[in-house]
């Protein structure tokens, strides 16, 4: 068994029908619980996880957790890779510049700093093909898909 005090913010705490929901620091990550029975917990506490397609980053949000504990670290938590923020950056933008009326070839410029090509050389360039790219994911994100966002992405 693992023994070790954990704080929990109090301003943070948020009832809801299924619980009390906790948000606590440990070895500098932040975690977040729900306690059941609607108390802070004062004692032991257990986990339980649904078994759902999202087991797999429950548990290594468990392991993230032990490791804070046990050990004054966490592994990096590596949902989102470096590559990832930055298309999702470049999304966020694209679907700014799209609002505003922009172009594909405004958003390349602004988003890539790519070039102002002739019309006839921007329909075959790959840049073209990434930026639509964007803003079609950029706008699905905005639609709900941004729930998935932090879900690792794994072979089915």
């Amino acid at each position: 068994m693992i023994t070790a005090t954990i704080a929990v913010d109090p301003i943070s705490a948020r009832s809801a029908e299924e619980g009390l929901y906790l948000r606590f620091v440990v070895a500098g990550e932040r975690f977040a619980a729900i306690a059941l029975d609607g108390k802070a917990p004062r004692g032991p506490v257990a986990v339980l996880t649904p078994v759902d397609p999202l087991l797999h980053d429950r548990v290594d949000a468990l392991f993230r957790f032990r490791d804070a504990l046990v050990h004054h670290r966490a592994a990096p938590d590596d949902r989102l890779t470096a590559q990832r923020k930055r298309h999702l950056i470049e999304m966020l933008r694209a679907i700014d510049g799209r609002r505003a009326g922009a172009t594909y070839q405004d958003i390349a410029e602004a988003v890539f700093a790519a070039e102002r090509d002739t019309a006839i050389s921007w329909k075959s360039m790959p840049l073209r093909d990434v930026v639509m790219r964007r803003v079609r994911t950029g706008f699905d994100l905005v639609a709900g898909g941004y729930r998935t966002l932090l879900h690792k992405h794994r072979a089915r």
